[in-house]
């Protein structure tokens, strides 16, 4: 490895996994570079230096301080097999925890970058916002959902964007822990980000102007790829007995959930699960959409 470049290593905690490796290659600036997904005990098998920096550095640190981390022995690892060049470094790094937060948004978390950087420097993944109790993450990082990562990263990095106040608001909205505000604040997002309005708004056409301006660009209300949302956001409102668009986004806004929420049967609370992670899915599609066709 030349003495200007380095490997990184990314965590993630809270994901379901096959077990089964796989490598995905990404361009950035003329670089390409590989990554490889595997979890601890299939790292077990890599040369050095990746050896020695996870089991040796990263693991028996992070099982040192496992009360303010996750352990990495549960974590994925995401690592790069080939390296870098110090040169805009950062601007490689940044953009790639961003795109992996997109995809595996939380209840998941993405560490920042750990880095090697031969005969200067290890340093060890640290992580923002994790806690020793929290739900179970439905999110899996395999072959396909780590393509959008990759779809993503191709779009931003054509910006030269590794941080735009859009995607960070998303971010934060769930991160909450909250899952009926985070709900609410995803569809307030959604009414005033995509409203065209002059005057009052509108959540089913500001609903409508998301998917067909960003989600799926020249598609209508009739293609499938938009109805297959609009469907089954209403089929998720009709199992909680809101009949349209609005009327889960009301009971939620003026405080009637106060009155349901103890008599929610386990399905119909997997149906607002299942709308949030929706919402937060498509938002996040539209955004990076949004972004990628910004002047």
């Amino acid at each position: 490895m030349k003495e200007s470049s380095r490997l990184g290593i990314w965590l993630i905690d809270n994901v379901k996994f096959s077990g089964k490796d796989f490598i995905k290659e990404i361009s950035f600036e003329g670089q390409n570079i590989s990554l490889l997904i595997t979890n601890y005990e299939n790292s077990k098998k890599l040369p050095e230096p990746y050896f020695d920096w996870i089991h040796n550095k990263i693991v028996n640190m992070g099982m040192m301080h496992s009360n303010n981390s996750p352990l990495p022995v549960n974590s994925i690892f995401i690592i790069t097999l080939s390296p870098y060049v110090n040169q805009n470094s950062s601007n490689f790094t940044l953009l790639m925890k961003l795109c992996l937060k997109l995809v595996y948004y939380p209840p998941t978390l993405v560490s920042h970058t750990a880095e090697y950087i031969p005969e200067v420097v290890i340093t060890l993944p640290t992580w923002d916002g994790w806690k020793n109790s929290k739900p179970v993450s439905d999110n899996e990082i395999n072959t396909n959902t780590f393509d959008l990562v990759i779809e993503y990263f191709n779009n931003l990095s054509s910006k030269k964007i590794k941080f735009h106040n859009s995607l960070e608001q998303i971010y934060k909205i769930a991160s909450i822990n909250d899952i009926l505000i985070e709900l609410l604040s995803l569809w307030s997002f959604i009414e005033g980000f995509w409203n065209t309005n002059t005057g009052d708004s509108k959540l089913d056409r500001s609903l409508l102007n998301m998917l067909e301006t960003d989600y799926a660009p020249g598609k209508s209300r009739r293609d499938l790829e938009i109805r297959n949302i609009t469907q089954s956001i209403l089929a998720q409102n009709a199992q909680i007995g809101a009949r349209n668009y609005s009327e889960l986004r009301n009971i939620l806004a003026h405080g009637e959930f106060l009155k349901l929420e103890n008599c929610w049967s386990n399905e119909q609370w997997k149906a607002i699960k299942n709308q949030r992670d929706l919402l937060l899915e498509t938002v996040i599609k539209s955004l990076v959409n949004y972004i990628k066709n910004l002047d």
